[in-house]
């Protein structure tokens, strides 16, 4: 039987099947575990989640309660059933996008073309998933290996450019269009080398060249390529600010498309909420309280409407001060 309790609640030997709060903003390691340590029970009580879904069958409940509590919320086991399934679907749609990924990747770096079908399909897969299981995908694209990373970051920029492309109401040919743009915004970085990509330190003044010469690379790559313009803008441009401070072009205000901005936000997004071994993750809430302290990178109407879109704040929102 499942029991839904507060965070504060929470105690060695319990068994915590699903966690509550923002769906974007909670790590899937919460889910389907025994509390075992004080470490663990210590992370489960300094998170942001809002309650969580106990397993009494599995494990203990709340200090006092014996078997089926009066006066709290229980859920029955199909409950459980179709959280686990949420996740395994989100499973099967990345080994699908991911192996799709690498066969684009590979045509495109032997001098080969993208298949457009291949490619609308990988979309449709992604944006489907990302509809009806966003929690699940995204969170799982957020634990990206080295190895892994610039195909599951793709993957995560497409579901999120769909999400809000969506969200802002545009027309469903342009969200097909960004969710092509975001799989292959980083198209570029196959030409850069491994042990640059996966550097754990800071880079060389060589190596930042070299990796800022990835949109660029990229937008070459797709010149041969039968794909929309967009795309090549949002490959081209999305490293590019709003104050003009980015690269490659420098460009600034008006002369940034709604798709580079879109893509702008997404790709930091992803970046700064995944694991990486080198780096701790940022929660949703802080992406949004740093992201918004970045004076300059962001368009900000298109900032707060993201954050919205993801469930992190609410239309009435203010927001932080610098």
């Amino acid at each position: 039987m499942l029991l839904r309790i507060e965070r504060r609640e929470v105690r060695i030997g319990m068994y915590v099947e699903e966690v509550e709060g923002a769906w974007i903003d909670i790590p899937l390691w919460f889910r389907s575990r025994r509390i075992d340590d004080a470490a663990t029970l210590a992370k489960m009580r300094d998170s942001r989640v809002a309650s969580l879904l106990i397993d009494l069958d599995k494990g203990i409940g709340p200090v006092g309660d014996m078997g089926s509590p009066r006066g709290r919320a229980t859920l029955p086991a199909p409950h459980s059933a179709l959280l686990h399934a949420d996740v395994a679907k989100a499973q099967q749609t990345l080994r699908r996008t991911n192996s799709a990924m690498r066969g684009i990747v590979a045509s495109i770096r032997g001098g080969g073309s993208v298949d457009p079908a291949l490619a609308r399909a990988v979309v449709d897969e992604v944006a489907v998933a990302m509809r009806h299981r966003p929690r699940a995908l995204l969170g799982i694209t957020r634990l990206k290996s080295k190895d892994e990373y610039t195909f599951l970051h793709s993957v995560a920029v497409c579901a999120l450019m769909t999400h809000f492309g969506r969200f802002l109401r545009l027309d469903p040919d342009v969200v097909q269009q960004l969710g092509l743009a975001g799989l292959l915004h980083d198209i570029g970085k196959v030409l850069l080398p491994t042990e640059i990509l996966g550097k754990a330190g800071t880079l060389s003044e060589e190596e930042a060249l070299i990796v800022r010469a990835h949109p660029t690379e990229g937008f070459r790559m797709l010149q041969r390529q039968d794909v929309p313009d967009l795309v090549r803008d949002v490959c081209l441009h999305h490293h590019e600010r709003m104050d003009g401070g980015g690269y490659p072009d420098g460009l600034a205000g008006d002369q940034l498309s709604q798709a580079v901005r879109i893509a702008a936000i997404c790709d930091v997004y992803d970046a700064v909420t995944s694991v990486r071994p080198y780096k701790e993750a940022w929660s949703a809430k802080t992406a949004y309280s740093r992201m918004w302290r970045w004076e300059g990178h962001f368009d900000p109407v298109l900032l707060g409407r993201f954050f919205v879109s993801i469930g992190v704040t609410n239309r009435t929102t203010r927001p932080p001060s610098a």
